[in-house]
């Protein structure tokens, strides 16, 4: 039996309110109080307990007997107030459902973060601690009380997948499940949130939402009676494929709320692309070929690429002999600008690869993953291709767009996992009013550190690399291989490939097989090679020769742009209790390095540090602080994007459109 979905006129959205540093200030100390109090009183262990033993009073009754107290209990949660004591016998009766349905029965810390999910918090679980299986007690309790649920995840595989192995539990409490990933069509899309949970990829979900808004908007008008109206119209109905935004959760909250809220989203059309645009984009190329750094321009990753005095004029030089828009002092610097960005700060097997279509497709820089359908604006995606000598493609014009901070502060109610939230714990209350919560794990961690070696080249540090894993691979321990790049997860394996060692490569090449690869890491003498999404979400189980052998041994061969993904990265080993090792091989010529320390600070460093101990020491320290300041130049980033929000939707009321539509 499934229920029947609300009214879809009735569309349940928060409006976005700017609040002041007095209120901030408040919102954080009232979160501090109330995590000093649960520390107090130990309140969530508790409630824990009682779970517990409600679920043990369950045990004895029919399969007919659950049903009844299940239609029951959702009789109470629809009318009644929610407290603690009716979230016991939700928990209670969800924990027995998914025992006999799924073969699993939830443990204390998975029933503590759930409740933290149900209080509108973000749950920071180890990695390996059942955070899909979490999910379902706080999914199940908000589905049962009628509040429609949206269970975010970051890629469809881990949507697809999270919903086919819980399914069951769902059913068995007479719940509807739907899925939504790329390629569906829109009947099924929105026969998919019209069900009581909806598992679902955050790009999927916010391009919908933006789809929304167009169809809306194309009826809309300034009366909201009408606009009232046409929600209610079978015609508009019929576009529309969300009814609102009641309640997320978010599962790698940080990668989605932190990680990915640099770029906001966009739905865009094609423009108009004739032989002049061609013209421009080529001229400017080549003139942007033409100029030397340090004289004519100045590369920083804080601030980018900008001209030099005396790179403008010799600029200016060069446009003498051209006339129309090169004339202009503006546009001729901007759009140079912008080619010497295509030149020196986009680089293959970084920033993008070239697909075996010839189609340039850009690496997000956290997760290494491809991002397939999107393309940088302002003519630099036209400006790589022609860099890389393919054929270019038709710029897309905005039609509408949102960011992530923008868009999940609309929903009624909030809440999300990871397994690195501490380290933003700030941002995440500041920005998206979510506390975030560390669970203790259930077992004891067994995870140690044997190596923290930095080294002076990189041919050095690959050549120790490769020692490390051979030896490992002897004694039939697995070994996962971490790597911020690409061109690096190539250049170790190239130089395993030498030593004659078998492996498995996992970067935004192969990520279709990702699941698949990360599944097999946990085998007796495995060896894999991963970028920054190390599988995320994918259990990595250990055989018992693996298990004897040590457990898994994962090597960070470079600092990440943020230390929660190398968190991550060692949260691949030791999970629930199981042996585990890592390491730190790193080098003065890591790019972390190279794109946040000036060339006299790793001269000196270099000169100085001859003895290995010092060496060790002074590099990985150094290392750190340029982590730390690309971590503060991305937060400040995130920080200008929401404050570019505030002022569109300012300017956007004040000429009477939507806060969506361009």
């Amino acid at each position: 039996m499934t229920r029947k979905p609300l009214i879809r006129g009735i569309r349940v959205e928060q409006s976005l309110i700017q609040t002041n540093w007095l209120d901030r200030s408040l919102l954080r100390s009232w979160s501090w109080l109330k995590r000093v109090c649960r520390r107090l009183v130990r309140m969530d262990q508790r409630f824990a307990k009682k779970v517990i033993l409600k679920n043990e009073t369950l045990a004895s009754c029919s399969d007919e007997e659950l049903v009844q107290y299940r239609q029951s209990l959702q009789a109470r949660l629809k009318t009644a107030a929610v407290n603690r004591s009716i979230l016991i016998d939700s928990f209670a009766l969800i924990r027995e459902v998914s025992g006999r349905t799924l073969g699993m029965r939830h443990h204390s810390t998975q029933i503590r973060a759930s409740l933290c999910l149900l209080r509108g918090e973000v749950s920071e679980m180890a990695t390996g601690e059942g955070k899909t299986l979490a999910a379902t007690l706080a999914c199940a309790t908000a589905a049962l009380a009628g509040i429609p649920v949206h269970l975010v995840t970051v890629n469809d595989y881990l949507a697809e997948r999270d919903a086919e192995e819980m399914q069951p539990l769902y059913e068995a409490l007479g719940l509807s499940l739907g899925i939504v990933i790329h390629g569906m069509e829109q009947p099924d899309r929105r026969q998919a949130y019209d069900a009581d949970i909806t598992y679902c990829s955050n790009k999927e979900l916010v391009f919908d939402f933006l789809k929304d808004r167009i169809a809306l908007d194309a009826g809309a008008t300034a009366d909201p009676a009408m606009q009232l109206g046409l929600l209610q119209n079978e015609g508009l109905e019929s576009r529309i494929m969300q009814r609102g935004l009641h309640f997320a959760i978010v599962d790698e909250a940080d990668s989605v709320f932190i990680d990915e809220a640099r770029t906001p989203l966009i739905i865009s059309g094609e423009e108009k692309f004739g032989t002049l645009e061609e013209q421009l984009i080529t001229q400017a190329m080549n003139m942007a070929k033409g100029l030397c750094e340090g004289k004519d321009f100045k590369l920083s990753e804080h601030s980018g690429i900008q001209l030099t005095s005396q790179g403008e004029k010799h600029l200016e030089q060069i446009c003498t002999e051209l006339g129309g828009l090169w004339q202009g002092r503006e546009y001729r610097q901007a759009l140079v600008t912008q080619a010497l960005s295509a030149w020196h700060r986009y680089k293959r097997n970084r920033d993008y690869i070239v697909n075996e279509e010839g189609e340039v497709q850009i690496v997000d820089v956290y997760t290494g993953r491809v991002t397939p359908g999107r393309s940088w604006g302002q003519g630099l995606h036209q400006m790589i291709e022609y860099k890389e000598e393919l054929e270019l493609t038709r710029p897309r014009e905005t039609e509408a767009e949102i960011s992530y901070q923008n868009f999940f502060r609309k929903y009624a109610n909030l809440a999300g996992m990871t397994g690195t939230g501490i380290e933003v714990r700030k941002e995440l209350l500041s920005v998206f009013k979510v506390n975030c919560t560390s669970i203790p794990q259930l077992r004891k961690n067994r995870r140690r550190r044997t190596t923290v070696k930095v080294l002076a080249k990189l041919e050095t540090k690959y050549t120790w690399v490769a020692a490390q894993v051979a030896a490992l691979h002897q004694k039939g321990q697995p070994v996962l291989v971490g790597t911020a790049t690409v061109k690096a997860s190539e250049e170790i394996a190239e130089v395993l490939n030498r030593q004659g060692l078998n492996f498995q490569l996992l970067n935004a090449r192969q990520d279709k097989q990702e699941a698949e690869i990360v599944a097999r890491a946990g085998e007796a003498g495995a060896i894999t090679i991963a970028t920054g999404m190390a599988g995320r979400g994918t259990d990595i189980k250990l055989s018992e020769e693996a298990r004897k052998a040590g457990g898994l041994h994962v090597i960070i061969t470079e600092l990440q742009d943020a230390s929660r993904i190398d968190r991550q990265f060692v949260g691949r080993s030791a999970r629930q209790g199981d042996p585990g090792e890592f390491s730190l091989i790193l080098s003065l010529e890591d790019s972390l390095l190279i794109r946040m320390s000036k060339p006299a600070t790793r001269k000196l460093l270099t000169s100085v540090v001859a003895v290995p101990v010092w060496r060790n020491r002074l590099g990985h320290g150094l290392l750190r602080v340029c982590q730390l300041r690309l971590e503060h130049l991305h937060h400040s980033q995130r920080l200008q994007l929401i404050e570019s929000d505030i002022k569109r939707q300012r300017m956007l009321s004040f000429a009477g459109k939507s806060e969506y539509s361009i």
